[in-house]
């Protein structure tokens, strides 16, 4: 069937795209493969929606668009421009381990998702795996990096492949909701812009391992 196939392959993009964001030195860079991964889940969003017959759904890949593909990668390439530092920090681990931990990420993921995909009847069910692994590459990238920017990534590709998750596994949750999550996420990626700032006024520097010169 070419749905199944189709919704396998766009999940197959989108957990490389992570791993591409991973290894990505440049900030500007990091944004840009956000992007990219947000839009591919937009188009997979567009399918299922197509598919399954669900205008709201539809309506919830528009809103997506809208923040995840634009409004939220241009408020990153802002404050990317407006710090004036374009190289990501080097993370806790390197690169190759990184990577090697990611891919243990990967599998733990099929092997935890098994029983869910065995008793899923939705021609989406195989994809679940890779988009539970994008959850953990998520969580684990965002405790992983050094600098704000990085991390605010991290926890974007994080919200991100939940929405996949829930989109793969029951074809996503109410508009209203939806939006409502969409928002949340757009307001803390603004609030966190500001403290980043302030972090680098006051520290002239967005490594969070220089929080530690705080006292209380």
């Amino acid at each position: 069937m070419p749905f199944d196939r189709i919704s396998n392959l766009l999940s197959f993009i989108f957990l490389v795209m992570s791993f591409l964001l991973i290894i990505r030195n440049s900030l500007a860079a990091q944004v840009r493969m956000f992007a990219a991964q947000s839009a591919v889940l937009t188009v997979l969003a567009a399918v299922v929606a197509y598919f399954g017959g669900s205008r709201e759904l539809f309506g919830v890949a528009v809103v997506f668009a809208i923040i995840k593909v634009i409004v939220i990668p241009n408020v990153l390439m802002r404050a990317v421009t407006r710090i004036g530092i374009q190289r990501a920090v080097a993370p806790y681990l390197n690169t190759s381990i990184t990577l090697g931990i990611c891919g243990g990420l990967v599998v733990l993921s099929f092997y935890a998702m098994a029983p869910v995909t065995a008793s899923n009847a939705l021609p989406t069910a195989e994809g679940i795996p890779l988009a539970f692994a994008g959850v953990l590459i998520g969580l684990f990238t965002t405790v992983n990096r050094r600098r704000a920017l990085t991390q605010i990534l991290g926890f974007l590709m994080l919200e991100n492949s939940v929405f996949m998750v829930a989109l793969l596994a029951t074809y996503g949750v109410p508009l209203i909701v939806e939006v409502g999550v969409f928002l949340d996420v757009l307001v803390a990626v603004l609030i966190l812009e500001v403290f980043i700032y302030r972090i680098k006024e006051n520290f002239d520097s967005i490594d969070v391992k220089h929080m530690r010169a705080l006292k209380g």
